[in-house]
């Protein structure tokens, strides 16, 4: 499965005057959990894939809403850059949580076909 992790980083601008620093440093997001092959796992592994995809779901919304509170934070100093890197990392996190849960609940289909 691939992981789409984009680090915070701070931005500094220069348009006549300094931009607002943009701080995503407390913005963490998780590591994408294995998901077991249905066909083939066991119900503990089944159990535990589970636990972890909804554990790494509520993390993963953790840092969507720290993403947020930068953004508001920086009201209307944010730069289009800053506004373009929140958005950016922000779909990313959102796309790999919908490819996570789609993938896993693929997985609890074919462990309940068999």
């Amino acid at each position: 499965m691939r992981i789409w992790g984009l680090a915070g980083l701070a931005v500094f601008v220069t348009v006549g005057l300094h931009a607002a620093e943009m701080d995503t440093s407390a913005c963490i997001f998780p590591e994408v959990p294995e998901v077991p092959d249905g066909a083939t796992a066991s119900e503990e592994a089944m159990a535990n894939a589970s636990a972890a995809v909804r554990a790494y779901v509520g993390d993963t919304q953790a840092g969507l809403d720290c993403l947020s509170a930068v953004e508001e934070s920086l009201g209307e100093e944010i730069t289009d850059e800053q506004k373009a890197e929140i958005v950016t990392t922000y779909n990313a996190n959102v796309d790999q949580m919908t490819l996570l849960v789609e993938g896993f609940n693929e997985q609890i289909r074919a462990y309940k076909a068999r």
